[in-house]
């Protein structure tokens, strides 16, 4: 299965991609354990390799529930390794249904789960400064892991707190101090948690960037909440954010306030909830399918070299840093499946306590795709069809891919890969995020999907195997 990335440990799975590198599953093929490899390539921006001892530097030092798992580091210049718990439940922004959001109940739990990551790491003095949908990872088991330390830095070191001067993160995330290049750190990582929450709630962002260039913010300043999205968010939650996304810092919500809120505190029900949480049945039948997949095991399966990084194109995405500030290891990049074991790929041995995922096949819960029951020919002719009546550009990047370029709302550059895998009575079309707005993505797909809605196995994607 795959190409061997070292003895024992073979290459499966892509799981995102971007300017600098990729992140790459690999299974012990013995133990079938799996783990997440961040490949990342210094020649492809000055000071990388700073970055990424940077990056790795703090994530050493985390260890809690909600963040994902360092497992180590490799370095064999100019490519680094990084290797990370897997996450099979795949990215938050999956589970939020554009211009609709989620449940209320299923969004109070990742929110208190995020808020608990975040509490964790301000605790220790690290903040993360990029929080924001694609960089919260769910598990197996539907519970949220923080990922992605790019541009995460330490800002307080023996009991001594620094102000913090880069303008750094997602624009839509951004905390309007941060803008002044004078800010703290930890109400800016509450303010992009308040943003979180408001994409959950009601399934979009509620302006571009916290600016008064920006009219939806400065209508928010003014306290005018009759427009979207706050028109979807019932009053206690937003009251809530009322005080979570107030303008100036110092009076802005901390964490224990949040927490001992009452919408926090309230037990909220959802008959409905386990269709966006994840069925755990429905992703056992998917991997149980995938696996007896022989496309999946041979033909969809990128060869790579161990030694020679494949080439990637160098693309930046304007929400990813402002001026003046690296941002290494998010410019651009789908990094949600990083994963890290220190000679991990030498040695094969975890401590008991930093221990790689067990899975029967390491496909996580997506609900970005579906199936058309036809021969592979007859679907690549359709879904090329219906890309170029919706207008996108597209070309076939690899066997098995085609890659599907555009702009979001805000023009910011949008790519996105549908891959085709052959199963046993039809062909599952897989669309991935490369690189920006997971939220954008998802609406795109939906249109794509809408579009080939005639010919889509109903039956399945009813189940939320496709």
């Amino acid at each position: 299965m795959g190409k061997e990335f070292v003895e024992g440990w073979n290459i499966v799975q892509i799981l995102g991609e971007g300017a600098y590198g990729e992140v790459q599953l690999v299974m012990n093929m013995s133990t079938k354990e799996v783990v997440a490899v961040k490949k990342l390539d210094t020649r492809k921006e000055a000071g990388a390799a700073n970055n990424i001892q940077k990056e790795v530097f703090i994530h050493r030092r985390l260890n809690h529930e909600n963040i994902v798992k360092f497992f180590g580091h490799r370095e064999e210049e100019p490519i680094h390794y990084i290797f990370l718990e897997y996450a099979m439940g795949g990215e938050l922004f999956d589970r939020i249904e554009p211009d609709v959001g989620m449940p209320h109940s299923v969004a109070q739990k990742y929110f208190l789960q995020i808020l608990n990551g975040v509490e964790y790491m301000h605790s220790i003095g690290v903040t993360h400064r990029d929080l924001k949908p694609e960089n919260i990872l769910l598990d197996e088991n539907d519970n949220v892991k923080i990922s992605d330390f790019g541009l995460a830095t330490v800002f307080r070191h023996k009991g001594k707190e620094r102000i913090l001067n880069n303008r750094c993160g997602t624009l839509p995330y951004i905390a309007p101090e941060v803008f002044s290049r004078k800010y703290k750190a930890e109400p800016a990582d509450i303010w992009s948690c308040g943003i979180l929450l408001v994409v959950m709630l009601s399934g979009e962002l509620p302006w571009d960037e916290a600016t008064n260039s920006c009219r939806e913010f400065i209508s928010w300043i003014r306290s005018n909440f009759s427009i979207s999205p706050w028109t979807k968010i019932d009053n206690l939650p937003l009251a809530l954010l009322k005080k979570i996304l107030l303008y100036s810092p110092s009076k802005r919500y901390g964490i224990k306030d949040i927490q001992n809120n009452l919408w926090c505190k309230k037990t909220l029900v959802h008959e409905d909830s386990a269709r966006w949480c994840g069925d755990s049945s429905t992703r056992k039948r998917l991997c149980s399918d995938l696996e007896q997949s022989p496309a999946l095991k041979e033909e969809s399966v990128t060869k790579l070299s161990f030694s020679q990084p494949a080439p990637v194109n160098r693309e930046h995405e304007k929400t990813s840093c402002l001026p003046g500030d690296i941002n290494f290891s998010t410019v651009g990049v789908s990094f949600s499946q990083p994963v890290d074991p220190d000679n991990m790929i030498l040695s094969t041995q975890f401590t008991a306590s930093q221990s790689p995922s067990r899975t029967p096949l390491p496909i996580g819960t997506r609900l970005t795709r579906f199936c058309i029951g036809m021969d592979i020919e007859l679907v690549y002719a359709e879904l090329t069809k219906a890309l170029e009546k919706l207008g996108y550009g597209w070309k076939y990047s690899a066997p098995g891919q085609v890659t599907v370029t555009t702009q979001d709302r805000r023009k910011t550059l949008l790519i996105f890969k549908a891959n085709l895998i052959s199963m046993s009575d039809n062909i599952l079309v897989d669309f991935r995020r490369s690189r920006g707005d997971g939220i954008e993505f998802k609406r795109h797909f939906l249109k794509i999907k809408e579009s080939l809605s005639h010919i889509i196995q109903k039956q399945l994607f009813s189940t939320g195997v496709c």
